[in-house]
């Protein structure tokens, strides 16, 4: 085990926002950690360390122990304010308002055979996909919890239109029984779309009756419902 002393005598080189910066001292202060990174003036800064599972607010004065934190990295970002989020009920924290899934799968990968889903009253679950967002936001996300993917009787839904990607976190699960033109109203209202009477909805280059149920239109598993005007044809 590296003592104190041996720390700092030969340094660490530690990841921050994927960059490996070498560092004289093993122990070193937030206002260090984004001095030496180029993420300056220190003080307009958030700096937050992701290790194991769990992500920390790191204050300029605040000490780090990068041998004892081995294996972590910094996440820097150029913002006056932290959000604050939980993960299965544990408190995190993150330095911006919008966080790629993409990068959240990587700090907290799904177990197998489970969905990272976001719960909200009234609504279906909303699974977190990879080329999604995620919103800290004042009506953004609160709780995301572990759920498994066992739901035999329901779909899981995405909405391609070009006004944007319904839901912008990745998909909804609804049931088999639900109307497809009901999905596409909430995509509509929560993508600000105006009017889209000349629209067609197709899965996979298939044109699909939003009259149908999923089930009537036989679709299973994950579903792109890809909602606009027909190529070549007019439109909103």
């Amino acid at each position: 085990m590296v003592n104190v002393e041996e720390s700092r005598v030969r340094g660490t080189e530690y990841q921050v926002n994927g960059v490996g910066v070498a560092f004289s001292d093993g122990i070193v202060t937030g206002r260090e950690v984004l001095t030496h990174s180029g993420n300056v003036p220190a003080s307009e800064f958030q700096l937050i360390l992701v290790r194991n599972g769990r992500t920390h607010l790191i204050g300029t004065d605040d000490e780090v122990d990068l041998d004892k934190e081995h294996g972590g990295m910094f996440r820097a970002f150029p913002s006056d304010r932290n959000y604050g989020f939980t993960v299965d009920e544990v408190a995190q924290t993150w330095g911006a308002v919008d966080m790629e899934v993409d990068e959240f799968l990587r700090i907290w990968p799904p177990r197998v055979g489970h969905h990272w889903v976001l719960e909200r009253d009234d609504e279906p679950d909303t699974v977190l996909m990879t080329g999604g967002i995620l919103s800290f936001g004042p009506e953004g996300v609160e709780d995301v919890v572990s759920r498994k993917d066992a739901h035999p009787e329901t779909v899981i839904v995405t909405v391609v239109t070009t006004a944007g990607t319904y839901p912008a976190e990745g998909a909804k699960r609804y049931p088999t029984s639900t109307r497809i033109g009901d999905v596409l109203v909430e995509a509509a209202r929560k993508l600000d779309i105006r009017d889209s009477s000349t629209w067609i909805v197709t899965v996979a280059g298939r044109d699909v009756n939003p009259a149908f149920t999923f089930s009537q239109a036989h679709l299973t598993g994950n579903i792109a419902l890809e909602w606009g005007p027909r190529e070549g044809g007019g439109g909103a």
